[in-house]
């Protein structure tokens, strides 16, 4: 009964996801993506619902129970590669806090005091964590310093569940080296994760020149997507 109760949450999320994401689509249109890096594939839902079928994409989920789900949905999309790895910024293992709703799995325990957690765990029967699973770290400089000259202008989109600060101190490289147009990030609306050392996420990008461009409030209020760009590359395209 459970199970079935949180498959029925996730419907409804997917179904909110669906209008969610036709909005992101029309954004994107007007703007030039030669290559996609998708950190925090889950089941293909933004590559289906967002991604053109031709474009390239690098397709990153350690998730075990929605790998297989994953290759499935996004199987007629020019994916270069599925990674199993948890970014961050260093090589090693973590363990991932599985949620019920797989969607939310996180490197990153729940902050239990948080009002959400709360109520997704009243709704889910009390339980929100079905275990945990330790997965390899990587960062994405180490996988593709010096491998992308021929990708044109990068998305790097980055839906980690709050540790979104370390996988870019793990990108630093790449985004300087490389012409990484747009960065896309979910951000909590509410403090859904344990306070952690990790980096900040918008320290980071301000270091490396972008600003918001764009902000999508997710229908169920619970998130929104922030896109990023390069100020200097518009700059330098308007010329």
């Amino acid at each position: 009964m459970k199970e079935s109760f949180s498959s029925a949450i996730e419907a409804v999320a997917n179904f909110a996801d669906i209008f969610h994401a036709k909005r992101i689509k029309n954004y994107y249109k007007t703007k030039v993506i030669d290559t996609v890096i998708d950190v925090g594939s889950h089941k293909g839902e933004f590559i289906n619902l967002v991604c053109d079928d031709k474009i390239p994409i690098y397709s990153f989920e350690p998730q075990s129970s929605v790998r297989e789900l994953l290759i499935d949905n996004t199987k007629n999309k020019n994916i270069v590669e599925y990674y199993d790895y948890a970014l961050s910024s260093y090589d090693g293992s973590i363990d991932l806090f599985l949620n019920k709703l797989t969607s939310t799995t996180s490197t990153i325990p729940p902050n239990e005091k948080s009002y959400w957690v709360r109520f997704k765990k009243l709704i889910l029967g009390g339980e929100l964590l079905s275990g945990k699973e330790s997965v390899g770290t990587t960062t994405l400089d180490k996988l593709f310093s010096g491998k992308l000259e021929e990708s044109g202008a990068i998305l790097l989109k980055i839906d980690v569940e709050g540790a979104e600060g370390d996988v870019l101190m793990g990108a630093e490289n790449i985004i300087s080296e490389y012409d990484v147009a747009y960065i896309q990030i979910e951000s909590a609306n509410y403090k859904i994760y344990s306070a952690t050392k990790s980096p900040d996420a918008l320290k980071i990008l301000a270091k490396h020149g972008y600003h918001v461009d764009k902000r999508f409030l997710f229908p169920l209020l619970n998130f929104s997507d922030i896109v990023f760009s390069k100020v200097d590359r518009q700059i330098v395209l308007r010329k």
